[in-house]
């Protein structure tokens, strides 16, 4: 079996600067509201309600509803639950996944905390109360939590380094310096460990960070005839054999054939955390009862964490025999890991209008500029190997690699329609729509000017409209009890594009929720809500495809979140 050249496509892994893809710029522009129990049990179709804390993100003019002030603080935990199968390669054109495994993640948060202050103005007609508020609100969850593996016969990570190794000098990998194609070895002022990370070799070629520490940690190494002209730039993978085929190819260089040297098991795991949270300062106005009106200045911060690993361990440690000049031993499991988080502080303005042209019915209307958001990134690679004679074990890790960046988000516009029948039984429907081709990545130095025009050409390709409909039901059998359930569907924004046409992919968010209320005769108040969303599945491939005839393994993951919120309450 022969190599091909192939691209690494390990989870989020960089090359080594920052690599921002449309992924990127959807994850951190994507809204999936929390808020208060009550505005979660309702599916968030709060566009035309208002009167909630939880609603005020949604539509400003919510603040100014009710002719009280209030406190609420809104305390919940996220359960993520996902199950990974895994397809070592294609059977008949088709994976077959199998072995499914499930992770769950538990964390806990505070979606909501905040106050509102209404003063009576004293006029009889037009603006009779004036509200203020601050309010933080969680917008995003980015709970989750995956592990899946089997055994594989065919292919091999660290096969895939070796490939995506081919071309670099040995010695620049190890940051030494670098042979030239001339034969001439230039070497570093001083052993730098950075500088094959940070740095070009002599073709202006980077490495990608995660083949730099497989080939420092010892899970490369070059093989074959030293005197082959290609020696010091091609690579072995731990987990493979040669031989030699006895034929010379056109620039002098022997040919092997190479494969693996017996079944693996392969592991492939991932843990994230984070959220998205908004601070918001909000104005509303009451006037004449009947028509709201109302604005936010909205403070963005988010934190991104990812970690992942893929791990690949011997079935049977006799089948990897790795012999050195002077010694031999047995190759026993190999990591390879990547870590990546993001921070972000972004501001954006929203305004909204509540109205009730008839007893029991009100619709409602916002909308809200684009975000600019500061994104700051880091990552790190890093690397293990073990063989049986533990002195042969070696491990690297790289620099952390930084960078910082402007994405400018999507804006949205939200409308709404409620009716109420004898403040006993309650209807709310939303729609908003969010135009995510807008998304554009910017430099964040103006002496500096980052070319983003091809992920930016990206977006414009293939993202578009994400449709969003959330529906609520609340029902008082006693006006201190409320009953409540919601839904929420949101479409994803992305097309497949194929230089000519867009194609609609069928991706999609489903939420239900249910929920309880209780409202004393005094100032206090309390609400409980659980919400179950699930999303389309997910296929990982954690390496790329480079034998000819074996396709690389497959991990498919089914995902479902859980959110749990109560809410305590306080009017004045």
């Amino acid at each position: 079996m022969k190599k091909t050249f192939a691209a690494i496509i390990f989870g989020l892994a960089a090359v080594n600067a920052g690599a921002q893809t449309m992924y990127d710029a959807l994850l951190f522009s994507q809204n999936e509201y929390y808020g208060t129990a009550r505005s979660m049990a309702l599916g968030n179709a709060m566009t035309a309600l208002g009167g909630d804390l939880g609603s005020i993100g949604i539509n400003p003019a919510g603040s100014a509803v009710y002719n009280f002030s209030q406190f609420t603080i809104s305390p919940g935990v996220t359960i993520s639950s996902q199950t990974a199968s895994y397809s070592p390669y294609l059977v008949n054109g088709t994976d077959i996944f199998k072995g499914p495994q499930s992770q769950k993640l538990t964390r806990f948060a505070m979606p909501n905390i905040g106050t509102t202050l209404n003063f009576q103005t004293g006029n009889r007609t037009g603006v009779k109360a004036v509200t203020f508020g601050f309010t933080f609100n969680q917008t995003n969850n980015f709970t989750g939590k995956m592990l899946g593996g089997g055994l594989n016969d065919r292919t091999s990570f660290m096969s895939a380094m070796a490939v995506d190794a081919f071309g670099y000098d040995t010695d620049f990998l190890g940051g030494y310096g670098y042979l030239d194609r001339d034969g001439n070895f230039n070497e570093f002022s001083q052993r730098d460990m950075d500088y094959p990370y940070n740095n070009a070799d002599d073709r202006g070629n980077y490495a990608p960070w995660n083949v730099i520490t497989a080939a420092q940690a010892g899970a490369l190494s070059t093989y074959g005839d030293p005197n082959d002209p290609d020696y010091y730039w091609r690579y072995i993978g731990a987990s493979e054999r040669f031989s030699d085929t006895g034929e010379i190819d056109e620039y002098g260089n022997h040919i092997y054939d190479i494969s693996l040297a017996g079944p693996l098991n392969q592991a492939y795991g991932r843990r994230v955390t984070g959220s998205k949270n908004e601070a918001l300062f909000n104005m509303g106005l009451n006037i004449n009862d009947n028509f709201y009106i109302g604005a936010n200045l909205g403070i963005v911060d988010m934190v991104y964490n990812y970690d992942e690993y893929f791990k690949e361990a011997a079935a049977d440690p006799s089948d990897f025999l790795i012999e050195y000049d002077e010694a031999s031993t047995y190759f026993s499991n190999f990591r390879s890991q990547y870590s990546y988080s993001a921070e972000g502080t972004g501001v954006y303005a929203k305004i909204g209008l509540i109205a009730l042209p008839v007893p029991g019915l009100r619709i409602g209307a916002a909308i809200q500029t684009p975000t600019l958001m500061q994104v700051n990134e880091t990552w790190r690679s890093a690397a293990d190997i073990h063989f049986l004679d533990p002195s042969f074990d070696g491990s690297a890790k790289s620099p952390y690699g930084e960078y910082s960046y402007v994405l400018k988000t999507p804006f949205r516009a939200n409308a709404g329609i409620a009716y109420s029948i004898m403040e006993m039984f309650l209807l709310s429907a939303d729609y908003e729509v969010t135009d995510y081709s807008t998304m554009k990545f910017k430099a964040d130095d103006i002496f500096w000017d980052a070319d983003f025009s091809g992920v930016n050409s990206d977006i414009l390709d293939c993202m578009g409209v994400s449709h969003s409909v959330r529906a609520g039901i609340e029902f008082k059998p006693v006006p201190e009890l409320a009953t409540r359930f919601g839904y929420n569907f949101i479409t994803t924004p992305e097309y497949s594009y194929d230089g000519l046409n867009k194609y609609t992919l069928n991706d999609k968010i489903n939420s239900w929720s249910v929920g309880l209320g209780y409202s004393s005769n005094g100032s206090f108040f309390a609400d409980l809500a659980a919400r179950m969303s699930t999303y389309c599945d997910e296929t990982i491939y954690p390496y790329a495809d480079y034998l000819s005839d074996y396709t690389s393994p497959a991990f498919l993951v089914k995902r479902n979140r859980y959110s749990i919120i109560g809410t305590i309450a306080w009017r004045f």
